[in-house]
Order: structure tokens, then C-alpha cells, then sequence
């Protein structure tokens, strides 16, 4: 209990700049999810969640934050601090169950999980709750599936959790799996039961889906091949993780470049690293615990959409499972020197609360997010827009035509450019067009 009660303090310090800015809104997905979805506004609850039925879990929450305190973006990411506080509980519970006996392991891979800067947009973008109630969800069916004092409950407990995980985002087709490799990785027998339910709702799961209409994001020209998507989570596998373990760079809107070569590269690396371990292993490798680490990280990785390849968001879940195995592998290095340990772990923690602060204190406006995504993509279209039409909402016209112009140059033929720098040209002329400069488009 009192790690989590220290932890509730840490994340809400953390958080405080974005939660608690009265300038805070709603950005990019969420305006059309949540903002402009009438269905979600002023529809009944099914209207609600037959919107996306896959996502329903998720939409359940939104509708009865409408329904309570309207669009009040502060209350939405409210509300995705605390799941994220609960995650953190979760992974406490998850890492004892996993590696029992080592005490020191499950609170500090919460801590770094709760102070980590790579979850603050999943924290306060509203959308970001879907990464978020997927973990949680997942983390349960975990925790009851390895739960063997109540066998009837957890057997219940497994079946919903993974039910409603389903019903956040498809990435938790993978539990039935990583609880099957948590099985052999304990020495146990596998619970035959939960695990054919398990897998019995992932196929039925699996065939709604495809019956169900994929939009995508982006249009066929512009989407990858999917060789060249597989490709490119292989390298991408490998710079998530160290982003989570070393935050850096981090931004709202990548302009990661797709690279075959770099793609097949890395490929090469995986299917050597796993060969290796997997050979270990075998062999009764004391560390063969790694082995978990491609289920857990390179199968959810590999689950994401087509139009981003790589969104800090998205790595949510994989975050979460990686610095369990990263406390696990630094645990017997820190208790040798517990001095020194504590030292060390005391930087970290402090460098995280920084960062993390610092992060936050972008989400507190959306023209601090839209300038840092700018200047992180600069080659990218989509931020020089937005950031272009943040100055142009607070009426900074000649900034937001310099920025515009800017924006023209990556995308000449796009007609969101010219309509609002037409704009900007006749309210010069016009006074009474001033109000439409400032509506959100």
C-alpha cells in the first residue's frame, strides 16, 4: 500500500502542469473521436458504443464523462492519470507474481513506470486511454491467470479481463499467448481451461474484425506495403525500447522514414538474438526469463496501425512488460551494492520526475505541442499545419502565414493551406471575417 500511495503523489506531481493547465484542450484525435462525435455527445449508450464496437470499452468511459461533465478535456485526462496510477499498481502485482521473492523488483518497475516521460501523451491525450485500459485489462488477465489461491474466480476474472482488453484494441489478442509462455516459463502446467476460452475468444474476436470495415488513415498510395511495414517494426522494435529506457527525443508527431535495408538489418538481429536465447534457455540458462521479452514486446509492437508507424502512445503496453524484465535484469546488480543502489536509483527516479515534467508542461497548451512537434518533424506536414493554425486561432497572422507558407512548401497541392491563408488575406480586408480565423477547423 504505501508504494502505491507514494506513487499516486509522484504521478499527480508529474502530471500537474498539463492536468491542472486551464489552457489544456483537446488535440488532433480527439476532436473527431470525442469532440465533434454526436454520437458520443447526445447519442443514447448504444448509439454510443455501436460507433466502434471494438473500442467500446474504451467509448463506454467517454460517454459517461459527456454525460457528466461535458467536453471538459481537463476532467478527460484526469481521468487517464488515474488508470495510469492503477496500471502501475497492476505491474506491482504482475512483477511479484512473476518473479517471486524479489521484493525490491515490483516497486521499482512501477516507479519507473508511473515517472516515465514516454506515457505522458498516452496520459493526456484523451485518446490515449485506449493504451492505457488495454494494459490495465491486459495486466489483470495476467494477474488472474497466475492467481492460484481462488480458482474459480481467477478462472471469471482471466475470461472478462481478457474480454474487455479485446474490447479496448486488438493488440490484446496476444494475452492468450504471453500466458501460455508465463505458464512454461514458471514450470507450470498451463490452466487448459482459461487458456481455450482465452483463445476461443480471440478467434471469435478475430473473425468480427475482419468482417467489420477498416478505414485507414491514409490512402492506398501512401500505405506500406506490408513487407515493408514488417520490415520497419523490426527496427523500430529495437529504438522503442530504448526510448522507453532512455527517454529522448520524444515528440508528438515522428517523421520516422521507412528503410527497407535498416528494416531487414534488424530482422536479422531479432531472429539471431531469440535463436540464442531460446537456445540458452533450453539449456537451463539461469536468465532464461528473456526469453519473454519478444512475446511480450515484438508481438504488440508489431500490432499497430498502418498510418503511424510509431506514436509514444503505442508504447504503452510494451512499456509497461519491458521495465519488469528491465528490473529484473538490474535487481541482483543493485542489492550487491545496496548503497551505491540506492544512489543510482535515486538519480533515476529524480531525471525522470525532471524529464517527465518537463514533458508535461508541453501538453499544458496546444501550440507548445504543435512548436515542439515542428521542430522534432520538421520535413512533416502534419505539425507545421497544426502549429500554423494554433497562431492563426490566437490571431499571430503574419507568424501563422510565415509557418503556413512553410507548410505549403512540403505539400503544394494541399487545399488547407491556400483556403487558410486566403482567409488570413481577406479578414486584412474584412474585420467581420476576424471570428472565423478563430474556430478550430
Amino acid at each position: 500500500m504505501l508504494p502505491a500511495i507514494i506513487g499516486l503523489a509522484a504521478v499527480m506531481l508529474v502530471d500537474s502542469p498539463a492536468v491542472f493547465s486551464k489552457s489544456a484542450g483537446f488535440v488532433f484525435d480527439d476532436l473527431a473521436v470525442i469532440v465533434y462525435n454526436q454520437d458520443l455527445q447526445s447519442g443514447g449508450i448504444l448509439q454510443a458504443l455501436a460507433w466502434n464496437p471494438f473500442r467500446s470499452a474504451v467509448y463506454f468511459t467517454f460517454w459517461v464523462q459527456l454525460q457528466l461533465g461535458g467536453l471538459d478535456a481537463q476532467q478527460f485526462r484526469f481521468a487517464n492519470v488515474i488508470l495510469h496510477w492503477l496500471a502501475g499498481v497492476l505491474i506491482m502485482a504482475v512483477a511479484g507474481m512473476i518473479f517471486p521473492g524479489r521484493k525490491n523488483l515490483p516497486w521499482l518497475a512501477a516507479f519507473l513506470f508511473w515517472l516515465n516521460p514516454v506515457f505522458i501523451e498516452a496520459e493526456n491525450q484523451a485518446l490515449g486511454r485506449t493504451e492505457i485500459m488495454v494494459t490495465v485489462f491486459s495486466l489483470a488477465a495476467v494477474m488472474f491467470y497466475l492467481d492460484k489461491r481462488r480458482p474459480m474466480f481467477s478462472r471469471a476474472g482471466f475470461l472478462v479481463s481478457l474480454a474487455l482488453a479485446l474490447l479496448c484494441k486488438e493488440v490484446a489478442a496476444t494475452i492468450p499467448a504471453v500466458v501460455l509462455l508465463l505458464s512454461r516459463f514458471r514450470g507450470e502446467k498451463p490452466k487448459r481451461v482459461e487458456l481455450a476460452g482465452g483463445f476461443a475468444l480471440v478467434a471469435v474476436y478475430g473473425a468480427l474484425r475482419l468482417l467489420w470495415p477498416i478505414q485507414l488513415a491514409k490512402t492506398p498510395e501512401l500505405t506500406p506495403s506490408w513487407s515493408g511495414y514488417f520490415l520497419d517494426q523490426n527496427w523500430i522494435f529495437w529504438f522503442a525500447s530504448l526510448k522507453t529506457l532512455i527517454p529522448f527525443h520524444l515528440t508528438f508527431d515522428y517523421q520516422p522514414q521507412p528503410s527497407p535495408a535498416l528494416g531487414a538489418a534488424f530482422l536479422a538481429l531479432n531472429l539471431g538474438v531469440l535463436g540464442v536465447i531460446t537456445w540458452k534457455s533450453v539449456r537451463g540458462w539461469k536468465t532464461g526469463w528473456l526469453l519473454l521479452t519478444y512475446p511480450l514486446l515484438y508481438l504488440p509492437l508489431a500490432i499497430i496501425p498502418l498510418a503511424d508507424a510509431l506514436r509514444e502512445s503505442r508504447l504503452y503496453l510494451t512499456g509497461g512488460w519491458l521495465l519488469i524484465l528491465f528490473s529484473a535484469a538490474v535487481r541482483p546488480a543493485l542489492e550487491r551494492k545496496k548503497i551505491l543502489s540506492r544512489l543510482l536509483i535515486a538519480a533515476a527516479i529524480l531525471c525522470l520526475i525532471s524529464l517527465a515534467i518537463t514533458r508535461a508542461r508541453l501538453w499544458s497548451s496546444e501550440d507548445r505541442l504543435w512548436r515542439d512537434a515542428m521542430q522534432k518533424s520538421p520535413g512533416k506536414f502534419r505539425p507545421v499545419y497544426n502549429y500554423a493554425s494554433c497562431l492563426r486561432r490566437e490571431l499571430k497572422l503574419e507568424e501563422a502565414k510565415k509557418i503556413y507558407f512553410w507548410a505549403k512548401t512540403l505539400e503544394p497541392d494541399n487545399p488547407k493551406v491556400d483556403w487558410a491563408l486566403n482567409l488570413i488575406e481577406e479578414a486584412g480586408k474584412r474585420p467581420e471575417l476576424i471570428e472565423q480565423l478563430r474556430r478550430q477547423l
